[in-house]
C-alpha cells in the first residue's frame, strides 16, 4: 500500500489492497494452493523472503454501498533471510498484464531471476492508480469445523517497505527501506519493480476500498473463522509457506463483530 512515510509498527495488524473476485453465499472451494507454483529447490546460496500475514485488527461491520461488509486491518510482514523482489514486464503497453520475475538475493552478492506464475495489472479501484501484483491475499470466513470458506475475497496489492516491524521473531536484521511505489500514474510503463524488505510489512487499513468480506446472504448471527493468507495460490518462492494465514474466530451480527479468540 502506497504511503507517504515510513512508520514504526508498534502493535499487530495484517495487510492487503484491490479485490479481483467475489463469492458470495456459497460454499467455495479453498484457493490457498502453497507450492502449487513451480518454483525451482531453493540453493544454499538463495536468501529467500517468508511473507507473514500479521494477526488482524479494526474489525468492524459497515454498510458500504448497501452492502453489509466485514471490514479489518491488515499486513504482510516479511521476516525471511531475504527480501521480496517482483520485477513485473511486457513488451508492449497493448498488453494489460505484465508477466513477473522473483529475483532472489544472493549470499554472495547479486540475484537471481525465477520466472513465475504471477501478474501484475494497473488499478484503479482503490483511488492509487499504480500496478498490483495480482492474488497477494485472500480473505474468507467459514464456519469452524467446516473445510471450505462459506465467502472468499481475493485481493491484489502495490507490495511496498510501509512499516518497520517489532521484534525479530525469526532473527531477522531490519533491512534498509527499498520499495516505495509502483509507479503511480504511469500506465504505459513497460517495467515495475515492487517488493518488501526484511523487517518491513505492507499494511491495509479497514478504511481502504477492497479492505472487507461482503456477508450478503451469510447468515447472521454467527460464528465463523476469519482467515487472510498471503500468496495464496504459492506463487512465490519463501522460506516457509506454513505460516502464510492468520486466523480469528469472531462472533457477527447484523451491525457488530466480536474477536472470541485469536486462532480457529
Amino acid at each position: 500500500m502506497l504511503r507517504t512515510s515510513h512508520v514504526l509498527l508498534a502493535t499487530a495488524t495484517t495487510v492487503a489492497t484491490v479485490a479481483t473476485g467475489v463469492m458470495l453465499g456459497v460454499v467455495a472451494p479453498a484457493t490457498a494452493d502453497h507450492g502449487s507454483a513451480p518454483h525451482r529447490v531453493a540453493g544454499p546460496e538463495d536468501r529467500l523472503p517468508d511473507l507473514q500475514m500479521e494477526p488482524l485488527s479494526d474489525h468492524r461491520v459497515q454498510i458500504l454501498e448497501g452492502r453489509r461488509v466485514l471490514r479489518f486491518t491488515a499486513v504482510i510482514a516479511n521476516r525471511g533471510d531475504g527480501p521480496l523482489e517482483l520485477v513485473g514486464s511486457r513488451t508492449s503497453t497493448a498488453t494489460e498484464e505484465m508477466s513477473v520475475v522473483q529475483r532472489i538475493s544472493q549470499r554472495g552478492g547479486g540475484h537471481e531471476s525465477v520466472p513465475t506464475d504471477a501478474v501484475m495489472t494497473y488499478a484503479v479501484d482503490d483511488n492509487h492508480s499504480h500496478w498490483h501484483f495480482q492474488h497477494a491475499a485472500e480473505y474468507s470466513l467459514r464456519v469452524p469445523g467446516e473445510e471450505h470458506p462459506r465467502v472468499a475475497h481475493k485481493e491484489g496489492f502495490c507490495l511496498i517497505d510501509d512499516v518497520r516491524l517489532p521484534g525479530a521473531s525469526s532473527g531477522e536484521t531490519a533491512e534498509s527501506a527499498e520499495y516505495d511505489g509502483c509507479e503511480e500514474g504511469l500506465t504505459e510503463t513497460r517495467s515495475v519493480t515492487q517488493g518488501i524488505s526484511v523487517g518491513w510489512g505492507d499494511p491495509y487499513t479497514f478504511d481502504v476500498w477492497g479492505q472487507w468480506i461482503d456477508l450478503t446472504g451469510l447468515p447472521l448471527p454467527g460464528r465463523y473463522c476469519l482467515e487472510a493468507t498471503a500468496d495464496p495460490r504459492g506463487l512465490l518462492a519463501e522460506t516457509d509457506t506454513g505460516n502464510n494465514t492468520t486466523t480469528t474466530l469472531v462472533d457477527l451480527t447484523a451491525n457488530d463483530v466480536k474477536v472470541v479468540g485469536t486462532e480457529c
